[in-house]
């Protein structure tokens, strides 16, 4: 598709995925203030500056523990309607990435935490390919109405 279709293409999609995407990092904000001890101290998309220019790259949340002072950041995905905005995930599971943000920050070797919700992490076409990409990695696919919310809080707990 040339960038001349791309520009003539319906953008009312691109609205409202992220009215979605929205919605479901709060969500979850909401459920690991709501879950985690008080010595757990979530914030609201950190700025991480990686780049040697200066730049930075932007996540959904940050977790620290106070008591060991060791930082992880959460990347989150909500979708409902198929797509691929799971895969840009991907660039968290980069050793480059995960060593230099581990050179800046007190996090543990692996400081990201990926985090997948809606309707569409609950078909199993989407269920196989995290599984055989993220193999390894630390991540969790919420059940719907974030039910295993504590599961993934005592897997935060177990890293951080």
């Amino acid at each position: 598709m040339s960038a001349e279709h791309l520009s003539n293409r319906d953008t009312k999609w691109v609205s409202e995925a992220r009215i979605v995407g929205d919605q479901g990092e709060q969500d979850l904000i909401t459920a690991l203030e709501s879950r985690l001890p008080e010595h757990y101290v979530v914030t609201k998309r950190p700025r991480l500056r990686v780049y040697p220019s200066g730049g930075c790259i932007i996540l959904d949340a940050q977790v620290l523990n106070a008591l060991t002072g060791k930082i992880l950041f959460i990347e989150k995905k909500t979708g409902n309607k198929g797509g691929n905005a799971h895969e840009r995930v991907y660039k968290f599971i980069s050793e480059g990435l995960k060593r230099k943000v581990s050179s800046l920050y007190t996090t543990t070797s692996n400081p990201f935490f990926l985090v997948f919700s809606g309707q569409t992490f609950q078909r199993k076409k989407y269920a196989n390919e995290l599984s055989l990409l993220l193999e390894g990695e630390q991540y969790a696919i919420m059940d719907p109405g974030f039910s295993n919310i504590g599961q993934v809080v005592h897997q935060i707990m177990e890293i951080v």
